[in-house]
């Protein structure tokens, strides 16, 4: 089996689907995506849509991290990234899917190019990290009832969802946000992954 994924430095999607390799102790191979590849031959040749992450199991080639995590929990169902019990894997997805949506969608960078192209850089990560330090807020109360980690007792995908979202919004220059500060450091300090830390 050869897992290869095509990645690029920065994406916030990318590493998502790195972090679930990593915890998983699968082996696979890191392909760099530039700018000008997403653009050419890679969108002709690999990803259709144009963007990463892409994965290549041995010739099937799977776009879009949410889809790539649950094959690859699927394909190596331990340790476990969705939970353990129907209510879990629900709340994780719920979780997952309001980073993946709500959150990450609209502060995109080619979200936003194609909605306002008039901004310069600066004011696009000034917006970015205001969006996402507001929809963080959002989503806190639900997080962190039962134990340091997002849902429940253990280590799960809403973790790693959390954890990248919340990175991004530092990169962006957001004030830090405490409870989230916690987590990340609650994840380093288990182990899970410098992901966290990075």
């Amino acid at each position: 089996m050869v897992l290869k994924l095509y990645s690029a430095e920065g994406s916030n999607c990318s590493e998502r689907v790195e972090w679930v390799l990593v915890y998983k102790g699968l082996k696979w191979e890191r392909i760099e995506v530039t700018a000008e590849d997403l653009a050419g031959p890679y969108q002709q040749n690999i990803n259709p849509f144009g963007f990463v992450p892409m994965l290549d199991h041995d010739g099937f080639r799977l776009a879009e991290s949410i889809a790539i995590i649950e094959y690859l929990e699927e394909l190596h169902p331990n340790p476990a990234v969705l939970g353990n019990t129907i209510t879990e894997r629900a709340r994780i997805r719920e979780i997952c899917s309001f980073v993946s949506t709500t959150i990450h969608s609209p502060q995109n960078r080619s979200v936003l190019t194609f909605f306002r192209p008039e901004l310069e850089t600066q004011d696009k990560k000034r917006l970015r990290a205001a969006w996402i330090a507001k929809t963080l807020g959002t989503l806190e109360p639900m997080l962190w009832q039962h134990s340091g980690f997002c849902q429940g007792s253990n280590f799960s995908l809403a973790d790693i969802f959390v954890a990248t979202i919340y990175k991004k919004l530092v990169q962006h220059g957001g004030d830090p946000l405490p409870a989230y500060e916690e987590h990340r450091e609650f994840l380093f300090q288990q182990n899970m992954t410098e992901a966290s830390r990075n």
